[in-house]
């Protein structure tokens, strides 16, 4: 209070989903918790990497259950209230004087399950397309990372108009809550190599970004996760665009999110 300085703590969904999925006396107690401790916000992950969602959305399934380790052991903790989780902290935190963001784990589309849980998430039941995952460059070639069997985070393709779509109208929808701010975690392409996104879609729009058509593709050689130690003109023209491709959809986010509150933080 002394300093006026901004402290965040940040709520996972699934490692809090014990304390909180149905329990608005703990989200009460929790909050007040952090409030006497000195933070000023809080930013609750609403859109874990299971693709589903914790708030009321009409273009992203609810979250019906999140897997986490409890007790020893990794398990699903079933959702069994019906009342708007996000709205939930809102309310607690706006009345314990806290500033509340909401985060959302942004392109990605379900999560393949371990230690023998079935696999969650829109990808996984059919709610959006399979052909929306991200197609990696593998040491055994073109390869989508949406596959029987996948174990961990499916991420979608960043490059696909559809899924540009799809998420842009999820976070409008978030943009309708009384938040102080939003926040997107995962907001990039499949991990930090360089192994996506090399689908059909992608190379359309990275041949329009050059103007002409890629001398090779992938860009890189089989399953490349380093840089070589030099690159060619068209590799430096590829990471260009991957991160034109982010840019561009950050700045229409931002533009969707400040089309309904012109003050929301983003």
């Amino acid at each position: 209070e002394k300093d006026a300085k901004a402290r965040y703590i940040w709520i996972d969904a699934s490692a809090n989903f014990y304390y909180y999925a149905n329990s608005k006396s703990t989200i009460a107690k929790e909050l007040k918790k952090l409030k006497e401790c000195g933070f000023t916000d809080i930013i609750v992950d609403v859109r874990p990497t299971e693709g589903t969602v914790l708030f009321d959305s009409k273009k992203a399934p609810k979250t019906k259950r999140l897997a986490a380790w409890l007790k020893s052991s990794y398990q699903f903790i079933n959702r069994t209230e019906t009342w708007d989780y996000l709205q939930a902290f809102i309310d607690e935190g706006h009345a314990q004087g806290l500033k509340v963001n909401a985060a959302i784990n942004t392109f990605v589309g379900g999560y393949g399950g371990y230690y023998g849980l079935e696999s969650e998430g829109p990808i996984f039941s059919g709610e959006i397309p399979g052909s929306w995952a991200t197609v990696q460059n593998t040491e055994d070639g073109l390869k989508s990372s949406f596959y029987p069997g996948v174990q961990g985070t499916v991420f979608l393709n960043p490059a696909n108009d559809k899924v540009q779509e799809y998420m842009l109208a999820i976070i409008k929808e978030l943009a309708g809550y009384k938040l102080d701010g939003i926040i997107l975690d995962r907001c990039r392409f499949d991990d930090s190599s360089l192994k996506s996104d090399f689908s059909d879609e992608t190379k359309a729009k990275f041949e329009e970004y050059l103007g002409k058509a890629a001398s090779r593709w992938p860009v890189f050689d089989k399953g490349a996760s380093e840089l070589p130690s030099v690159l060619t003109e068209e590799q430096k023209s590829w990471l260009a665009f991957r991160a034109k491709v982010i840019h561009d959809f950050v700045e229409k986010a931002a533009a969707s999110v400040h089309s309904v509150n012109a003050q929301m933080r983003f």
